[in-house]
């Protein structure tokens, strides 16, 4: 942020230059004016975000420069610094929007009082900007090119920032959520290749579930959605088959993994998740996940010692009498007579290894 002194008070001006911690507030090294005609030379050439003005100046006063101020740089914020307190100039102050008035002489706590001002002013001005610029879509590349480029330090800090705006006035929560889901989106069109019926799923999804997040969990919630995605490879075929086929082989062992549960993962209809799958792999997705179960009964049942009971847990059923009647229909056999069939196999092969 660029900041002008005004002051005809040499030794002012010096006093704000030094005694303010500008870099701390955010703000540049100010430029100093001594009178309201220099002080509009300035601002057409520098364009600062803060002025600081006296109020009694020559050839032109304070209440003059801010009126000027307020109707052809009303994105200025005004601050006076006077040795005089009178009713006239508090009302000039209300009426042209000064954000902040403090007296003379100016000591440590004067002069730290007007640094809160500013510093307040500076912050609501950043985000403000910070806001609009993401309702109007400035940040929109940035954020996809962060994802394809795995840059995280780059989407924290902006989600960080994001965070902040909630409260803020003027703030609208929803258009806010909406426009850091679109960089999301855009990444998963353009480089996971995913359908627009996919897509809009997707969207519509994640803007209902974003909202139904505490407030104060709604800027983490979408950054783990980023981060999420910057985890993906970008393979050949489905990349939301292949990602299917990975969580099955992660969670099979939930036995609430089902074509809904990563439905609700993928943020898009079962019907139409199960379809794809379908289409992609020659396999229904229940069908996937029980082979998946099976399989890891079946090396548990030949290499382990626990119960059919204990492996039917494991491996995802709830039921083991459901189990053992699911095993039975794919394998020919009951899980005790598969175990016991190995170990006999195994038995023979170590006496023949002997022989």
């Amino acid at each position: 942020m660029r900041v002008l002194i005004v002051d005809d008070d040499h030794m002012s001006c010096k006093c704000l230059e030094q005694l303010i911690d500008w870099d701390a507030i955010g703000c540049e090294s100010p430029r100093c004016a001594h009178n309201g005609a220099e002080a509009l030379r300035c601002i057409a050439q520098e364009r600062p975000d803060v002025v600081v003005s006296d109020v009694k100046m020559p050839v032109m006063d304070g209440r003059e420069l801010c009126r000027q101020i307020y109707e052809s740089y009303p994105e200025i914020s005004l601050f006076f610094v006077s040795a005089y307190e009178d009713f006239q100039t508090a009302q000039l102050a209300i009426r042209y929007n000064v954000k902040g008035y403090v007296l003379k002489p100016l000591d440590r706590d004067t002069v730290y009082a007007l640094q809160e001002m500013i510093r307040e002013t500076v912050l609501l001005q950043e985000s403000t900007s910070f806001y609009q610029k993401i309702c109007d879509d400035g940040y929109r590349d940035v954020l996809k090119r962060a994802i394809e480029e795995k840059d995280r330090e780059m989407v924290e800090r902006i989600f960080r920032r994001a965070a902040q705006l909630q409260g803020k006035p003027g703030v609208k929560e929803i258009s806010l959520w909406q426009h850091l889901i679109t960089p999301l989106i855009d990444y998963k069109n353009t480089s996971l290749k995913m359908d627009y019926g996919m897509l809009f799923e997707a969207e519509r999804r994640m803007q209902k579930q974003i909202m139904e997040c505490a407030p104060e969990k709604r800027s983490g919630w979408l950054l783990w959605r980023y981060q999420e995605a910057m985890e993906q490879e970008r393979p050949e075929g489905s990349p939301v088959v292949l990602e299917m086929q990975k969580v099955i082989r992660e969670r099979f062992s939930s036995p609430d993994l089902d074509v809904n549960m990563l439905a609700g993962a993928f943020d898009m209809s079962p019907v139409y998740l199960g379809r794809l799958f379908l289409e992609q792999t020659g396999m229904k997705v229940t069908d996937y996940i029980q082979e998946k179960r099976l399989r890891f009964a079946c090396d548990e049942l030949q290499n382990g010692v626990k119960s059919v009971k204990e492996i039917a847990m494991l491996a995802g059923w709830r039921d083991a009498g459901y189990f053992n009647k699911v095993f039975r229909r794919s394998m020919g056999m009951t899980p005790g007579e598969y175990r016991e069939r190995h170990w006999r196999q195994s038995v023979q092969k170590e006496g023949q290894e002997k022989l």
